[in-house]
């Protein structure tokens, strides 16, 4: 090992690893590693679900990769990204882990055709715009 590391000093390389954000250390990887995880799982950002007479739209997906979000806007049905769903703080410790007790929205049966989302990331960027429409089962 100790040829290894006084090898990449003498052609210049680092032996330190890069300086990651709180947010990139608590998910283990870089903020840019994760936006491109978020962009490749975007079918399962959110689900729909019928239960018990009601209609849920699960966040459960965007709440396991809450270290890597700052923010998550949605709006029903066509209409404005006005509603904000609040994220769990991130557990440095346990990053991925969804430990709420409802990562859902209820709302009456059948209510919902449509669910558009958009997720702010902690460099201030901006996803697109997503729509998931409701396909009952």
């Amino acid at each position: 090992m100790r040829f290894v590391i006084s090898t990449m000093i003498a052609a210049g390389l680092s032996v330190l690893p890069p300086v990651l954000s709180d947010e990139a250390k608590a998910q283990g990887m870089p903020p840019e590693q994760i936006k491109q995880i978020l962009d490749m799982t975007k079918t399962n950002w959110v689900s729909f679900r019928d239960w018990q007479g009601q209609q849920l739209i699960y966040f459960t997906h965007l709440e396991a990769w809450k270290c890597g979000i700052d923010y998550v806007f949605y709006g029903l049905n066509g209409g404005p990204l006005d509603q904000m769903w609040e994220l769990d703080p991130c557990n440095p410790d346990n990053p991925n882990a969804v430990l709420k007790d409802k990562p859902y929205i209820e709302l009456p049966a059948g209510s919902t055709q449509s669910i558009s989302v958009q997720l702010i990331y902690p460099d201030g960027s901006k996803s697109p715009v997503e729509t998931f429409q409701y396909k009952p089962q």
